[in-house]
């Protein structure tokens, strides 16, 4: 779905197809095409020299360059809740709580801002707002 028009499906119908791009499955003409984007499960890529490494790593913005950016299978993810949740400009998927709060953290405040935080919240985070 991605790019289409699916504002007038039902949601269960923008939910099954999201995140089925034919760069990530196949074109569904094309032979092994398949309905849902395979496991990528890739931290580490490699690249035949050098040259192709700093190609790579200049033009990483949306490309399948290393895995703590992202990869077809999450892109795939937001990309499909992006598509079911009504007016979402888009998904931002993290891996981890501490690094959700400190997206949101860093999305809202500015330099100078206070933040109150209790004392019983989870350590981890406590120590990131510390760091602020």
């Amino acid at each position: 779905m991605g790019k289409r028009d699916s504002g007038d499906l039902k949601p269960s119908t923008r939910l099954v197809g999201g995140g089925r791009r034919a760069e990530w499955t196949g074109a569904p003409e094309a032979p092994g095409a398949v309905v849902n984007p395979p496991v990528y499960r890739a931290s580490t890529h490699l690249y035949p020299d050098m040259a192709a490494l700093k190609s790579a790593r200049a033009n990483a913005d949306g490309a399948f360059y290393y895995g703590r950016r992202g990869g077809p299978t999450q892109w795939a993810l937001a990309e499909a809740l992006t598509e079911i949740e009504p007016g979402a400009a888009g998904t931002m998927l993290y891996p981890s709580g501490v690094a959700a709060i400190a997206g949101a953290l860093l999305a809202v405040l500015r330099p100078g801002d206070v933040l109150l935080m209790t004392d019983n919240a989870y350590e981890p985070s406590r120590a990131l707002a510390r760091g602020l």
